[in-house]
């Protein structure tokens, strides 16, 4: 009786495989690519700007795409937690940039939660001026210490920071 069980069970498995067209594997095989290099630029800091409004939180419309793909790694891999981590450039005041940092940290949450993500999955840091790129008052430098980075952890959230 157990052999027949095992062997129906078996062929209701390879049957259901048998569904998947070459198409349908491909296409799986392009997207587990696509959220491999996705999870690589988080890993390696090398991350597409987040845009955001001029002196807001409001986030640009172009900023979508890249966080519909990181809610498609947390979706995937549950265990995953993530570290939102905003800063600014050193126009305007201190207390001020903080501030701002922290609510566009807490924008890019705020979407990943309302697509699914679990809120205990996600936590924000505002660091406003006080972790530049660059310390030069050029255009450029500032250009490049306005930015969100994101860091990925598997560990429990007391372990981290």
């Amino acid at each position: 009786m157990k052999n027949i069980i095992i062997s129906i069970s078996l062929s209701a498995f390879f049957l259901s495989c048998s569904h998947t067209t070459e198409a349908e594997r491909e296409q799986q095989k392009r997207a587990d690519l696509e959220l491999q290099s996705v999870m690589q630029m988080v890993m390696t800091k090398n991350v597409p700007p987040i845009d955001f409004e001029f002196n807001s939180a409001e986030l640009k419309a172009s900023s979508y795409e890249l966080l519909d793909k990181v809610f498609e790694i947390l979706d995937k891999y549950p265990k995953l937690k993530l570290i939102v981590e905003g800063h600014t450039d050193d126009v305007g005041g201190d207390a001020y940039n903080k501030k701002l940092s922290l609510m566009r940290a807490d924008a890019i949450k705020t979407y990943l939660v309302r697509r699914g993500i679990h809120p205990d999955s996600v936590r924000i840091y505002g660091y406003g001026e006080s972790v530049p790129v660059l310390a030069e008052k050029t255009e450029e430098a500032r250009a490049l210490n306005r930015r969100v980075e994101f860091r990925i952890t598997t560990r429990d959230w007391a372990t981290v920071y």
